[in-house]
């Protein structure tokens, strides 16, 4: 191989494994400290490496003092090798990508229902606070409880009242807002977050909802259905509750006293 063609070669194995070694560092610092990953970066430097592979194709057949064919084949190569690289370059980043995805899945979702989880959850509320805040828009909190949820475990086991969970979550998204936010808030609880709301609205929709729930036959699998029902406790947002986790704890105050008044029961805070 012509001297050119070398350098070529060896800037390409430089920026190749250099890139490979910084998205390397870079996923483990994800996994770590939930870092973010400069792609931008990775592309910068797989897109150098895979110019100097297309260079030292080049080079081959422009400097080569062989015959024809022997240029040729070393250009041939060289284009291979350019090919090979440039795709594994590219499947090097598409894998850390469907990782980096797959980890803030799981990081902000409910494994089991994909509901938003608690994270989330405050995150949001915190943020439609400073807004409701500022706009001197309502903002209201609904707190479900799934009522006998518990009793379906106890009777069946927990895998058919994980398809009651999931199917209620389903039945749930598809009655709710785009701008509403849904989050699995404890094992059978569940809040969501109903900014531009009042809550005599909120009120509607859950009486709603509790009525859809309470008529519904939830397949549980075995050609078995069981029924369940909701609780519900509301709150709006007011100076009573200025920060998110009084916001909160008055919610679940709703939410508890109307489950003292018993199944299927709905309480304002």
């Amino acid at each position: 191989m012509e001297p050119h063609s070398l350098y070529f070669v060896g800037y390409a194995v430089f920026a190749t494994v250099g890139g490979i070694v910084m998205a390397k560092a870079q996923y483990t610092r994800k996994i770590r400290e939930d870092a973010p990953i400069n792609y931008k970066l990775l592309k910068v430097i797989f897109g150098l490496a895979l110019l100097m592979w297309t260079g030292a194709a080049l080079a081959a057949v422009y400097y080569t003092s062989s015959t024809t064919s022997t240029a040729v084949a070393g250009g041939l190569v060289g284009i291979i090798l350019s090919v090979f690289f440039g795709s594994q370059l590219n499947m090097v980043i598409k894998k850390i990508q469907k990782d980096d995805k797959f980890i803030e899945e799981l990081a902000t979702h409910d494994a089991l229902t994909g509901l938003w989880n608690r994270r989330v959850f405050h995150q949001t509320l915190k943020r439609e606070i400073s807004l409701s805040k500022k706009l001197g828009k309502p903002l209201t909190l609904l707190m479900l409880d799934i009522d006998n949820l518990s009793d379906i475990n106890l009777e069946y086991g927990y895998e058919p009242g994980d398809l009651v969970l999931r199917k209620l979550a389903d039945i749930l998204c598809q009655a709710v807002r785009p701008s509403d936010l849904i989050c699995r808030y404890r094992s059978k609880e569940i809040a969501i977050i109903f900014p531009n709301l009042k809550v005599e609205i909120a009120c509607k929709f859950a009486k709603s909802f509790q009525a859809e729930i309470a008529s519904h036959a939830f397949d549980i699998g075995n050609g078995k259905t069981v029924n369940v029902t909701i609780t519900a406790g509301l709150v709006e947002y007011s100076d009573k509750v200025q920060t998110e986790p009084a916001f909160v704890d008055a919610g679940e105050v709703a939410l508890f006293d109307a489950m003292e008044l018993g199944r299927n029961a709905m309480l304002i805070g």
